[in-house]
């Protein structure tokens, strides 16, 4: 039976793959609306894995930014302002994530860096409050 650090390290390790290989290469061959779902994905995976390292259990929902806000900034130091921006990146992404998959809005270049940007911030957040506490 495996811990919950290491559930949570393991979704965190498939965030950070997917960052790296697909949405990297999604915004480099100018799939937008990919780009937007795999930022989505990096930022949902990032924030259940933190909480999952934590000991916290989370909804089984896209957004899980409400819930990270509250749990992870009582066990974690984050710098000011950055659970507020943690969990705006979280909700936007999750409501554009229908949108991207269906196609039912066709994402731009501006878009797609945006979300880009959006989850790496949501990556180093995470990981330099997990470094810092030592879980």
């Amino acid at each position: 039976m495996t811990t919950n650090r290491e559930q949570g390290e393991k979704l965190l390790k498939e965030a950070d793959w997917i960052f790296e290989k697909d949405l990297k290469n999604a915004v480099e061959e100018k799939s937008y609306n990919l780009a937007v779902r795999r930022a989505q994905e990096v930022v949902e995976l990032s924030l259940k894995g933190c909480l999952r390292m934590l000991g916290i259990d989370y909804p089984k929902v896209h957004d899980a930014g409400f819930v990270f806000a509250i749990e992870a900034g009582k066990k974690l130091s984050f710098k000011k302002d950055a659970l507020k921006e943690i969990e705006r990146i979280s909700r936007w992404l999750a409501e554009a994530r229908a949108p991207s998959f269906y196609g039912e809005r066709d994402f731009t270049s501006g878009d797609a860096k945006k979300a880009f940007e959006d989850a790496a911030f949501v990556l180093k957040e995470i990981k330099a409050a997990i470094m810092l506490t030592g879980k």
